[in-house]
C-alpha cells in the first residue's frame, strides 16, 4: 500500500484543473491531481480499477471531492489521511421518476440526470420528467447549463423531483474578453459583466436601453424620446474633442456602427473598460462591447413565444398660456415697454383672441401603440445545436406621425463534427424603419411650435383642411408660427435600413492545449431614403413650394479573423496564449437625388418623374481596410498571482504609408489576497483581488478621408480673356501628411471583494488621457484654402466606479438581489493646438443665445456665461449699482431687469464677465436594480438617474421673455417680478430690453439630475398542473411599466435632451411613459 501524510480535511476545499480522458490509467489521474494540489492519498493500486470508464473532458476548478465521486473512487477520511478504494455500486433495483424544474416552478427540458461514479444516465424530456434505473446508495446529479448542479441520494425514495436554481455565477465565471474567454477570478482588467435582469420582459428600441445604468463605468444619454434616436454610449467619459464611440462585438465579430439587434437574443454583454481594449487596438479606445448570442441546448426541441401590447405616452407636458393669459401678457409688456399693444391682444380689436380653442400640447401628443412579439426555436444533440429566433416590434410614437419598426430573424447553429474539429455560423437580417419628428430646430421644430402657436387657433379648418394662424388681418401679429400638427402630419418619410450578417466559422483543435479558429464575418447593409415636402399654404410660415429627396446607400464589411489559443498548466503555473491576424474592409456606395415643383402633391405622384425641376444627382464611394496583429498572454500562479499582456499592431488605409501602422498594447496584473495563507481561516472572505493596468489606445473617430489626401471639388468660376463662366474644381482642404492617430493611455487600479457568499463589491479608479486629438483648424485668407486636420490637445478623463451586488438565500421561499453601480467622471481639457486656449462652439439658439466654449482647464462644451445676482427691486436699487468710479454699473437697467455680476471689476458687464457654469456631462450616474421571487411570482425594479449635470433650456429666450417675437409663452412667465410680485423669478414682463435680460446667462441653466424608475416587471408563472391541462410548458403573465415616474427639477420637457446638441434644449422630444402586458408560453 502506498501512503503519504495528508490533511483530509483540505479536500471538501481543495479544486483542481485537469483534462481527462477515458481510458487513462486511474493510478496516473491521481498522481496528476496530488501534483496539482498538493493533497496525498492513501491507496492500493492493485485494488483499484485500472482505467478510467466514466469522466471524459476538461475540468477548471473542479472540487475535487466531486471529480474522485465521477471516477467512481470510494472516499474515506480517517485521522489525517484520504483514502481511495473502488466505489461499490449497487446492482440497479429500484425505478426513480421524478420532475425538474426552474426556481420559478418552469419545467427544464434537457437537464441531464446521472447516477454518479456510473455510465447510466439520461436526460428530461419536453416536460422536465425523467426515468431511471439506480440502486438504493446511488448518488443522483442533476446539471444543465445555466444553472447550478445538484445532487442527491436516492436513499430510499421512488420520486425525486429537482429545483434548479439559475448560476448566476455561472455566467459570471467565464467571461468573453475579446477573442476568447477567461475566468472571472483571473481577470486583471477593468471588466464588467452586465446583469440582464429579466429582459425579455421589456420592449425596448436599442441595444443602449439594455446598458443604462447597469455597468459601472458605461454612461447611457438618451438623445431625446424620438422612436428613430439611438442613445449615445460613452465608457469612461467623453474622449475628447472628437468623441468616442464604443466598439461593438458581436459573437466574436467585430460590428461597425450600432448593431440593431433582438434584446431577446441576447445572452451575455460583458463591457472592456480600461487596457483590456487594447486586444482590439486602434478602434478600442472608447471601450469595447462583447455581446454572445443565444445558442441551441441539447434536448427535446423547445419553441418559445413571447408577446406584449401596451401603451405609451409623454410622462410630462409643458404648460403654455391660454388665450386670456396671453392678451394679458401682451398688456403688460405693452404698458411696461411704452408700446402700443398689438390689435391681435386687444379685446377692443379683435375679441375673440381672448377666446381659448386649442390646447396644442394635447394636440401634439397622443397615445402610441407598443406591440413586440418574439418567437423562438432550440434544440441539439451533443453534437449539434440551433437556434432560430423572430422578432417584430411596432412602436408608436408619443409625438404624432413618429413610429419605429424593426423586424429581426437569427439561426445559430454548431455542429461537432469530429473531437477535433468544430463548425458554426452565426446569422443575422434586421430592418428598421421609421418617422422621426423635427424637435431639435430652435425655429420650426415640432414642439416649439406647439407651444409658440395662439390657443385661439384651431389645427384644422371647417373644411378639414389645415388651418393657418388666426387673426384674420392681425395675424401677422402673433410671429412667424408653423402649424405644428400640419406640420406633423405631413411628415412622408421612408427610410428603410437593411442588415445582413452571415459569420461562419471553424474551431480546430491541432493538439493538447492548441485550438485554431478561422472566423469569417460579412455584413451587407441596404439603406434607403425619401422624404417628400409638401407646400405650407397656411398663412403663418408659408411655403409655397414642395420638393422630394431619395437617397440610397449600400456598404459591404468583410472581416477575416485567424485565431490560434494555447493553454497549458504546469504544476502551479497557467499559461493562457492567444495570437492573430485581422483584416477587414469596408466598401460603400451612395446615391442621391431631388426634384421639385410637383404640381399634384397625391401620394401616388410622389416620384421624380413628376418633379418639373431636377437637380443634378450626386454619387459617392468610399473604400477602407484595417489591417491588424494582436497577441495576449495571461499567466498566472496558483491562481494567486496574475499577469496579463495585451499586444496589437494595427494599419489603417485613411492615413498616408508613412504614419499608417501603429503599435498599442497594455500591461494589467492582479494579486487574489484571499488565497494567501494568512487568510485561508478567514471563512468569511470568499474574494480579495487588487488589480491594475494600464495601456495605449487608438482612436480615428473624426477622421475625415480628405484629411490626408483632400479630393478636388466642383466649382464655377470665370475663366479666359473674355471672363465666362466654366466648370471647374479646386481643393479647399490643406492635405497633412504628417496627420497620425489620435491616442488614448489609460491608467486602473481596481479592488474586487466578495463575503458571507452574498455580498460583493467592484471598485475602480480611473485616468484616461486623450492626446494628439483629431482637431480641423480654420487657415487664414492667405492661405487660399478653407480648413486643414491636425493633431494637438489633451483631454483628460478620471473618475471611480462602484459595483455592488447582495443575492439572498438561494433556498429560502422569497429570494432576491440588489445590484447598484455610481459612476463619477471628472474632464478637463488640459490642451488645444499651440497659442490656441479657446475653441468657439457653434451651438446656438437662433443665433441669439451661444453660451458654450471649450476651453483650457474646463470641461469640453462648458457653459460659459453672464453670472446673475437677483433682480433690481426699485430703479434707486438700479441706480446705485456703481463702480468705483460711481458710474452706474448696468446704466439702462430699471426695477425687475436682471443685476448682472461684474466679475473682472472694470466697472460694466460685457463679454469679459462671463464664467463658466458647469456642462451636461453628469458629475456622476448611478443605478439601482432589486430582483425577488417567492413561489410562482416575481418582480424586477430598476432605477436609473444621473446628478450634477447642467442644461441650457434655451426655450426660456422665447417663451419667458416679452421683447422678442410675440409668440405665445408658458405659464412660467406669470411668475415675472412686479411691484406685486417682488419675489418673481423672471426679469419683468416689457417690450423692450435695454438691459439685456435676456442675454447668455445662468438665467437659463438648470439642474439636470434626475432619478427615473425605468423599470417595473411583475410576474407570475402558472403552477405546473394547470399548464398541463393547457398542454404546455411554461407559462407566465407579466406587466411591465416603462419610465413609471421621474424625480427632477428640470422644468423642460424632459431632463434627457442628449449630447448631440452639447446640453442645449430647444424642446427636444421627450421620453415616454409605457405600460406593457405580456404573455410568455414554453412549448
Amino acid at each position: 500500500m502506498l501512503a503519504s501524510a495528508g490533511m483530509a480535511q483540505k479536500l471538501e476545499k481543495t479544486t483542481v484543473s485537469i483534462t481527462i480522458n477515458k481510458g487513462r490509467k486511474i493510478t496516473e489521474i491521481i498522481k496528476e491531481i496530488e501534483s496539482r494540489t498538493g493533497l496525498s492519498f492513501v491507496y492500493n493500486p492493485d485494488q483499484l480499477q485500472q482505467k478510467n470508464m466514466f469522466v471524459s473532458g476538461d475540468f477548471t476548478t473542479e472540487p475535487v471531492r466531486s471529480l474522485l465521486d465521477r471516477l467512481g473512487l470510494q472516499v474515506l477520511e480517517k485521522g489525517g489521511y484520504v483514502i481511495l478504494n473502488n466505489a461499490v455500486f449497487n446492482k440497479p433495483d429500484r425505478i426513480i421518476t421524478g420532475i425538474v424544474k426552474d426556481s420559478t416552478g418552469v419545467t427544464l427540458p434537457g437537464v441531464s440526470v446521472k447516477v454518479l461514479g456510473t455510465q447510466s444516465g439520461t436526460i428530461t424530456d419536453g416536460n422536465g420528467a425523467y426515468r431511471i434505473e439506480v440502486g438504493a446508495d446511488a448518488i443522483l446529479s442533476f446539471s444543465m447549463i445555466g444553472y447550478r448542479t445538484k445532487e442527491v441520494k436516492v436513499g430510499e425514495n421512488q420520486v425525486i423531483n429537482m429545483v434548479l436554481s439559475e448560476e448566476r455565477s455561472t455566467l459570471a465565471d467565464v467571461v468573453v474578453v475579446g477573442y476568447g474567454t477567461q475566468k472571472k477570478e483571473t481577470l486583471t482588467g477593468a471588466i464588467t459583466i452586465v446583469g440582464l435582469d429579466k429582459l425579455s420582459s421589456r420592449s425596448l428600441n436599442s441595444v443602449g436601453e439594455v446598458l443604462a445604468g447597469k455597468s459601472p463605468g458605461v454612461i447611457v444619454t438618451n438623445e431625446g424620446g424620438d422612436p428613430t434616436a439611438t442613445p449615445r454610449i460613452n465608457i469612461r467619459g467623453a474622449g475628447g474633442i472628437n468623441g468616442e464611440s464604443v466598439l461593438y462585438v458581436i459573437d466574436g465579430s467585430i460590428f461597425l456602427g450600432v448593431p440593431q439587434l433582438n434584446p431577446n437574443d441576447i445572452e451575455s454583454i460583458s463591457v472592456l473598460k480600461d487596457g483590456a481594449s487594447a486586444i482590439y487596438g486602434a478602434r478600442a479606445s472608447g471601450g469595447v462591447i462583447l455581446i454572445t448570442t443565444k445558442k441551441g441546448k441539447s434536448g427535446k426541441m423547445q419553441i418559445s413565444f413571447d408577446a406584449k401590447l401596451g401603451q405609451q405616452s409623454a410622462w410630462r407636458k409643458l404648460e403654455p398660456l391660454n388665450a386670456q393669459q396671453r392678451a394679458q401678457v401682451a398688456a403688460t409688456a405693452a404698458k411696461n415697454g411704452g408700446t402700443t399693444i398689438l390689435p391681435a391682444f386687444d379685446a377692443s380689436k379683435y375679441p375673440d383672441g381672448q377666446v381659448t380653442r386649442t390646447n396644442w400640447m394635447d394636440e401634439v401628443f397622443r397615445n402610441g401603440m407598443v406591440q413586440d412579439y418574439n418567437a423562438a426555436i432550440n434544440g441539439g444533440s451533443e453534437k449539434s445545436n440551433y437556434y432560430l429566433s423572430f422578432n417584430y416590434r411596432n412602436a408608436e410614437g408619443i409625438v404624432l406621425n413618429t413610429q419605429t419598426k424593426r423586424y429581426n430573424f437569427r439561426i445559430n447553429t454548431e455542429h461537432e463534427v469530429t473531437n477535433w474539429l468544430k463548425v458554426g455560423e452565426n446569422l443575422s437580417y434586421s430592418s428598421t424603419n421609421g418617422n422621426g419628428a423635427n424637435t431639435s430646430s430652435d425655429y420650426t421644430g415640432a414642439l416649439l411650435s406647439a407651444i409658440y402657436y395662439p390657443t385661439n387657433g384651431t389645427p384644422y379648418n371647417a373644411d378639414g383642411s389645415f388651418a393657418g394662424l388666426p387673426g384674420g388681418q392681425y395675424a401677422g401679429d402673433y410671429g412667424d408660427i408653423v402649424n405644428p400638427v400640419a406640420d406633423l402630419q405631413r411628415i412622408d418619410i421612408n427610410n428603410p435600413v437593411n442588415v445582413l450578417v452571415v459569420n461562419p466559422y471553424v474551431n480546430v483543435k491541432l493538439i493538447k492545449g492548441l485550438t485554431f479558429r478561422s472566423n469569417l464575418s460579412i455584413t451587407k447593409s441596404d439603406a434607403a431614403f425619401k422624404s417628400f415636402t409638401p407646400k405650407r399654404p397656411e398663412v403663418g410660415k408659408p411655403v409655397l413650394s414642395n420638393s422630394l429627396q431619395e437617397s440610397s446607400s449600400r456598404s459591404n464589411d468583410f472581416l477575416a479573423e485567424q485565431v490560434l489559443s494555447y493553454k497549458a498548466t504546469f504544476g502551479s503555473h497557467q499559461l493562457d496564449l492567444t495570437g492573430g491576424y485581422s483584416f477587414q474592409k469596408t466598401k460603400s456606395n451612395s446615391l442621391s437625388a431631388s426634384g421639385a415643383g410637383f404640381d399634384d402633391e397625391s401620394p401616388q405622384y410622389r416620384y421624380l418623374v413628376n418633379a418639373t425641376v431636377i437637380q443634378p444627382s450626386v454619387s459617392g464611394m468610399s473604400e477602407q481596410a484595417l489591417s491588424s496583429l494582436f497577441v495576449r498572454a495571461n499567466y498566472n500562479y496558483k491562481e494567486k498571482y496574475l499577469l496579463s499582456l495585451i499586444g496589437r499592431r494595427d494599419g489603417s488605409s485613411l492615413l498616408s504609408k508613412n504614419n499608417r501602422t501603429k503599435n498599442y498594447g497594455s500591461a494589467s496584473a492582479g494579486w487574489v489576497v484571499s488565497k494567501e495563507d494568512f487568510l485561508k481561516d478567514a471563512s468569511w472572505l470568499n474574494e480579495l483581488k487588487l488589480r491594475g493596468s494600464y495601456g495605449i489606445l487608438g482612436n480615428l473617430a473624426s477622421l475625415n478621408a480628405s484629411a490626408v489626401n483632400p479630393l478636388l471639388s466642383a466649382t464655377q468660376s470665370y475663366f479666359g480673356q473674355t471672363p465666362t463662366l466654366q466648370n471647374g474644381y479646386v481643393q479647399t482642404v490643406l492635405a497633412n501628411k504628417d496627420l497620425t492617430w489620435a491616442e488614448s493611455k489609460q491608467t486602473n487600479f481596481g479592488i474586487d471583494v466578495a463575503v458571507l457568499g452574498r455580498l460583493s463589491l467592484n471598485a475602480d479608479y480611473f485616468i484616461k488621457e486623450t492626446n494628439k486629438m483629431i482637431l480641423t483648424r480654420s487657415l487664414p485668407g492667405t492661405a487660399g484654402l478653407n480648413t486643414q486636420t491636425i493633431n494637438a490637445g489633451i483631454v483628460k478623463d478620471k473618475g471611480i466606479e462602484l459595483g455592488l451586488t447582495y443575492n439572498s438565500d438561494k433556498n429560502a421561499a422569497f429570494t432576491y438581489s440588489v445590484n447598484a453601480t455610481l459612476t463619477k467622471v471628472n474632464n478637463k481639457v488640459q490642451e488645444l493646438a499651440p497659442g490656441l486656449e479657446n475653441i468657439a462652439v457653434g451651438t446656438n439658439f437662433r443665433n441669439e443665445l451661444a453660451p458654450l466654449t471649450i476651453r483650457v482647464g474646463q470641461p469640453l462644451y462648458s457653459y460659459y456665461v453672464l453670472k446673475t445676482d437677483g433682480i433690481f427691486q426699485s430703479q434707486a436699487e438700479a441706480d446705485n449699482y456703481k463702480n468705483a468710479k460711481g458710474t452706474k454699473i448696468q446704466p439702462n437697467a430699471k426695477a425687475g431687469d436682471f443685476k448682472f455680476v461684474d466679475i473682472n471689476g472694470d466697472g460694466s458687464i460685457d463679454g469679459n464677465d462671463r464664467y463658466f457654469a458647469g456642462s451636461a456631462y453628469p458629475d456622476f450616474t448611478y443605478g439601482l436594480s432589486f430582483n425577488a421571487s417567492y413561489k410562482n411570482f416575481d418582480i424586477n425594479i430598476f432605477a436609473q438617474g444621473v446628478q450634477g449635470n447642467k442644461l441650457f433650456n434655451a426655450v426660456k429666450r422665447t417663451t419667458y421673455s416679452a421683447s422678442g417675437p410675440s409668440y405665445n409663452k408658458l405659464v412660467g412667465i406669470l411668475d415675472a417680478w412686479s411691484p406685486e410680485n417682488p419675489g418673481g423669478k423672471v426679469p419683468i414682463i416689457s417690450t423692450s430690453d435695454a438691459n439685456g435680460n435676456f442675454n447668455a446667462s445662468d438665467f437659463y441653466i438648470e439642474d439636470g439630475s434626475y432619478l427615473r424608475i425605468r423599470n417595473v416587471t411583475l410576474g407570475y408563472s402558472l403552477p405546473k398542473s394547470l399548464a398541463n391541462k393547457l398542454k404546455t410548458g411554461g407559462v407566465r403573465i407579466y406587466a411591465t411599466a416603462n419610465n413609471l415616474f421621474t424625480i427632477t427639477n428640470y422644468s423642460g420637457f424632459d431632463p434627457e435632451i442628449g449630447m448631440d446638441n452639447n446640453g442645449l434644449d430647444v424642446g427636444r422630444y421627450p421620453q415616454a411613459r409605457s405600460f406593457i402586458l405580456g404573455l410568455s408560453v414554453n412549448l
